[in-house]
């Protein structure tokens, strides 16, 4: 093997320290997966942190960038602040990025993309989306051939958790976000999470890897979480044989794309409606493959460690140089969903009332009906169930169906 590669991490929080813990303790392995020596030199951060023995604490930067020996950087410190400085600094001065930092990535991502283009480096992000679950890097590399129609699934481990101690322990959903809360499984603020934005920004970073489009198009994504859901809501979901997750949905739309993050009643038989727990889980569907499903844990220090070494590797392996080929040839636009016809599911307190859009089949449990409707244009459906709330009707929100 050639002369070490000099790695920097900037943010020593979980996945920072997880990143070292796993530079350090399988630097054999990863070395020989990527054809060259790579040691971690440097880790950054303003406190005091823990750090591995031979690796230099610093909360000076420049210092870094200054190093030759440095060529690649992984950003873990989170937020779009001093995260977006630091990778901007970098990507000019040629050093690769790697970071697991999805709010970077959907606000600067299409910038900083250019960027690193221009510098001949990379800028990689596997650990943005689903975890420790390769995602990312087979949709570019083994699945890059196939015309991918449309993509369904669980991203948000947070959520899943959530509606599956609703499901399994009757629990309320404000009962289950403190449980989760206690477990570390959110943030103090868990707002990014329960209210889909977390899950938004994961969308926009996958279209952009199948469809090409931009990632700052995240804020068009029509986005509804699970804060309204209550645990009759997944009582009702039984009725009608699926279960409710917080789904993100895209598909091509003519020379465009279109998508939505939603809670969905995913019926029986779609494999989505059995993933549980902390997991993510991916179905995506190429023109020549068919569907492909992607399965694993999510979030943790240490499988989204996991993402971060791949990436890594990737960099170092390609000698820290990257081609500026682009894959697309032209950025679909963004068409909205309003006029798509889907399938709705919701929950009524009590008789059918009128005003109700036509069912195609409806379940009486426990004083409430659950019901199936016919495919109606997804913003009419949405109005119509809205409307009836307003006149004293006590629905649940409507659940888009993923059969």
């Amino acid at each position: 093997m050639a002369g070490a590669v000099g790695v920097a991490i900037a943010g020593c929080g979980v996945v920072g320290s997880g990143v070292a813990q796993m530079l350090t303790k399988n630097r054999g392995g990863i070395s020989r997966a990527a054809g060259r020596d790579v040691a971690l030199k440097y880790m950054v951060d303003l406190r005091k942190v823990e750090v591995p023995e031979g690796v230099a604490l610093t909360s000076d930067f420049e210092r870094v960038l200054e190093d030759g020996d440095v060529r690649v950087l992984v950003e873990t410190i989170g937020g779009t602040g001093v995260a977006y400085d630091c990778t901007r600094r970098a990507l000019e001065k040629g050093v690769s990025v790697i970071t697991s930092n999805k709010a970077l990535v959907a606000a600067h991502g299409d910038e900083l993309k250019r960027l690193a283009a221009e510098h001949g480096a990379w800028y990689l992000y596997e650990a943005a989306v689903c975890g420790g679950v390769p995602v990312l890097r087979p949709l570019n590399t083994c699945l890059a051939g196939n015309r991918v129609s449309q993509l369904s699934g669980i991203v948000n481990g947070s959520t899943n958790y959530l509606l599956t101690r609703m499901e399994l322990s009757g629990l309320g959903f404000p009962e289950a976000l403190g449980e989760a809360k206690a477990l570390g499984y959110l943030e103090a603020d868990p707002a990014d999470d329960v209210e889909g934005y977390d899950a938004r920004r994961k969308l926009a970073i996958l279209t952009n890897a199948v469809f090409g489009s931009r990632l700052k198009d995240d804020g068009l994504i029509p986005t509804e979480g699970i804060a309204r859901l209550t645990e009759r809501d997944l009582v009702c979901a039984r009725a009608l044989h699926g279960a409710v997750k917080l789904i993100a949905h895209a598909e091509r739309a003519g020379e465009g794309w279109t998508g939505w993050v939603h809670p969905t009643l995913v019926m029986e038989g779609n494999m989505l409606a059995s993933v549980r727990g902390v997991f993510n889980a991916l179905t995506v569907t190429g023109d020549c493959v068919g569907d492909v499903t992607f399965h694993g844990r999510g979030a943790g220090k240490l499988p989204t460690a996991s993402a971060v070494i791949g990436d890594v590797i990737e960099a170092v392996r390609s000698g820290c140089t990257a081609a500026s080929i682009e894959r697309f040839d032209s950025v679909p636009a963004f068409v909205s969903p309003d006029e798509k016809p889907v399938a709705l599911a919701v929950r009524i307190e009590g008789a059918l009332p009128e005003g109700l859009p036509p069912a195609l089949r409806s379940v009486q449990v426990d004083g409430m009906t659950a019901v199936l409707l016919k495919p109606i244009a997804r913003a009419e459906g949405m109005k119509r169930v809205a409307a009836l709330r307003e006149k004293g009707v006590r629905a649940g929100i409507p659940l888009i169906v993923l059969q």
